[in-house]
């Protein structure tokens, strides 16, 4: 006899598999916090890269006044620039970090908890085998 609990349970067990399942099997393959350090890493590197070309693009529309300081040799201006490109790289960065670190730990609690109920399903299949007569 076909037990249709057992093909329910089946049923939903392959159609994790095919959907979201291969994305949390690569998820949890990693600690949680190689997983966060690894997000944070891609978003680091993307941030900076970001805001290097903004700051190029920036640099370019102002260079008639950036010159114009170079050539005053003003130190005081000079520093007062790097100082605010500083602190406007740090608030982006520490901006974009956080809200990745949030979103890393938060993607990886669903992939493990899916993963677990993924692994109680087949624990009631696989423990309900015995057929009916």
């Amino acid at each position: 006899m076909i037990n249709e609990k057992k093909v329910a349970v089946m049923t939903r067990m392959a159609a994790y598999e095919a959907g979201d399942g291969k994305k949390d099997r690569r998820i949890c393959s990693f600690f949680r916090s190689d997983f966060v350090g690894f997000q944070l890493l891609k978003t680091w590197i993307a941030v900076t890269a970001a805001f290097c070309m903004l700051a190029g693009i920036w640099l370019l529309y102002r260079l008639d006044e950036i010159t114009a300081v170079f050539y005053a040799m003003d130190v005081d201006a000079l520093a007062a620039l790097g100082k605010e490109a500083l602190a406007a790289y740090g608030i982006l960065c520490g901006g974009y970090l956080l809200v990745t670190w949030l979103a890393a730990h938060v993607v990886y609690a669903k992939a493990y908890k899916a993963s677990a109920e993924f692994a109680r399903m087949l624990a009631q299949v696989d423990g309900s085998g015995e057929e009916e007569e």
